[in-house]
């Protein structure tokens, strides 16, 4: 078989490959970093704020516990990895090259990578939760402003209904 031929059988097949080799890399990647468990945490972390809301009002501390179960079950019972992990190589493979992707790979599979993987969830989450209390400490003074301008909306609102509703002025006759 003459090279050229063979060159263009290469260039036709190498992107499939590659894509072939991105999915591998980002299904490694995936496994590796534990992300079926870091769903399972974000999603407790979601319900967290809500069950201490409950205990924090005095709500007995067996049904927060009950609540949380059933949460979990209801996440358990419809949250598919297998189903959702395709959709999430795609994600990757879309978003990083096969050699980014092998770079990860190899950086996650170091100890200081599988700490980044564990910690930076939890320090995102403080730093999230830090930065946000300055606006939690000032949302009574956000929400008074936002109920005094929905009062002057409905202010407005009801003189307009009214004039509206009002007979026309008469002319004086001339």
């Amino acid at each position: 078989m003459k090279i050229a031929p063979m060159l263009a059988i290469a260039a036709a097949i190498a992107p499939a490959c590659w894509a072939n080799d991105s999915a591998a890399l980002a299904n490694k990647l995936l496994d590796l970093s534990g992300a079926s468990d870091s769903i399972r945490q974000s999603f407790e972390n979601v319900i967290k704020p809500s069950l201490d809301q409950m205990r924090s009002q005095g709500a007995p501390a067996e049904l927060v516990e009950s609540i949380h179960a059933e949460a979990m079950k209801f996440f358990s019972n419809n949250f598919n990895w297998e189903e959702v992990k395709p959709q999430i190589v795609l994600l990757f493979t879309d978003a990083f090259t096969e050699a980014e992707l092998r770079d990860f790979y190899a950086f996650y599979k170091t100890p200081t990578g599988q700490k980044v993987f564990s910690t930076l969830p939890v320090l995102k989450q403080q730093t999230i939760s830090l930065a946000l209390s300055g606006v939690r400490a000032k949302m009574p003074q956000f929400q008074e402003r936002i109920g005094a301008m929905i009062q002057e909306y409905q202010r407005k609102a009801d003189e307009a209904a009214k004039a509206s509703a009002a007979p026309p002025a008469q002319q004086p006759a001339k």
